[in-house]
């Protein structure tokens, strides 16, 4: 946990938080916090500042906010369409995606994703929402990604919300064989279709591609899913920095 991740409604009027849970068992047993300490913390959504320890147990701690002046950090131009992943992949993946400002991304159905996918335990709200926070926790990042469902990339293309994206969007997917290298930087908002670890299968390449997404190669070894995304946005991340 590098960010103590607070949301809006924990504060009291005065500024005080009080917490239990895991965020205060990382504030005692791992940070060793000590009274009048300064944590950096932010808002759900909103910018970072500190917050002084008042009192820190095992079990709970009082913090004192002291402001929050420094803007959340700027968001990704990286926008995933990913095919959903196993649920250990998919888990992994949410974390990369909030831990590095990634602030929307697409989950699609393919032919080479299991029906038993989308009833696991992972894909609960809640279990989405925890993933997600620790991934903001980690990377230091304050807004919470919007993170949508599909049934199947046709289901996608014929979303008017993902259709405005595609209308100003550079559009990659990461599919090896007759593939130009992966860009090295990104110019504005570019989205990248990653498939499931059997890849894609090839008339759904060409469906892509019909639709302006132009197929580049990470290179000829055989990646995960969430390690496809990490090596794409470091590929691309140049225009980030």
């Amino acid at each position: 946990m590098n960010l103590l991740l607070l949301d809006p409604a924990e504060l009291e009027k005065d500024g005080t938080v009080r917490l239990d849970g895991y965020r205060a068992e990382h504030i005692f047993c791992i940070l060793h916090a000590q009274k009048g300490d300064r944590l950096r913390a932010g808002l759900l959504n909103g910018n970072t500042g500190t917050a002084e320890v008042l009192e820190s147990t095992r079990h709970s701690a009082i913090l004192k906010t002291e402001g929050f002046p420094v803007p959340p950090v700027p968001e990704s131009p990286l926008i995933p369409v990913i095919a959903l992943p196993r649920p250990q992949s998919f888990k992994k993946t949410l974390h990369f995606l909030a831990s590095c400002g990634i602030r929307t991304a697409f989950f699609t159905g393919a032919a080479r994703v299991e029906k038993s996918y989308w009833k696991s335990a992972s894909m609960q709200p809640e279990a989405v929402r925890g993933e997600l926070i620790n991934g903001l926790e980690q990377g230091g990042c304050t807004v919470l990604p919007d993170i949508r469902f599909r049934a199947s990339l046709r289901e996608l293309f014929d979303d008017p919300g993902f259709q405005s994206i595609c209308g100003c969007a550079d559009k990659l997917v990461a599919h090896p064989g007759n593939a130009v290298p992966c860009p090295g930087e990104m110019k504005r908002t570019t989205l990248c279709a990653i498939g499931p670890e059997g890849g894609f299968l090839q008339r759904e390449v060409d469906f892509l591609e019909r639709n302006g997404f132009t197929r580049v190669s990470l290179g000829p070894c055989i990646l995960r899913v969430e390690f496809a995304l990490a090596a794409l946005y470091g590929r691309l991340s140049r225009f980030v920095s």
